[in-house]
C-alpha cells in the first residue's frame, strides 16, 4: 500500500487553484484511476510505503 498526496484542478475548480488530497491504496496507477487524475490537471506531491 501506499499514501499519495496530490493536488489536481479540473472542471469544478471555479477558483482556478489546485484542490490538495491524499489516498491510501495499492499503486499510484489507482490513485489516478480512481481520482480520475487522468482526466485533469494533477501534481503528485509525495509518496509513501504504508
Amino acid at each position: 500500500m501506499v499514501h499519495v498526496w496530490f493536488e489536481y484542478r479540473d472542471e469544478y475548480c471555479f477558483d482556478g487553484k489546485f484542490h490538495k488530497q491524499e489516498c491510501i491504496v495499492s499503486s499510484v496507477e489507482e490513485c489516478i484511476k480512481i481520482y480520475g487524475l487522468d482526466n485533469c490537471e494533477y501534481h503528485i506531491i509525495k509518496v509513501e510505503e504504508e
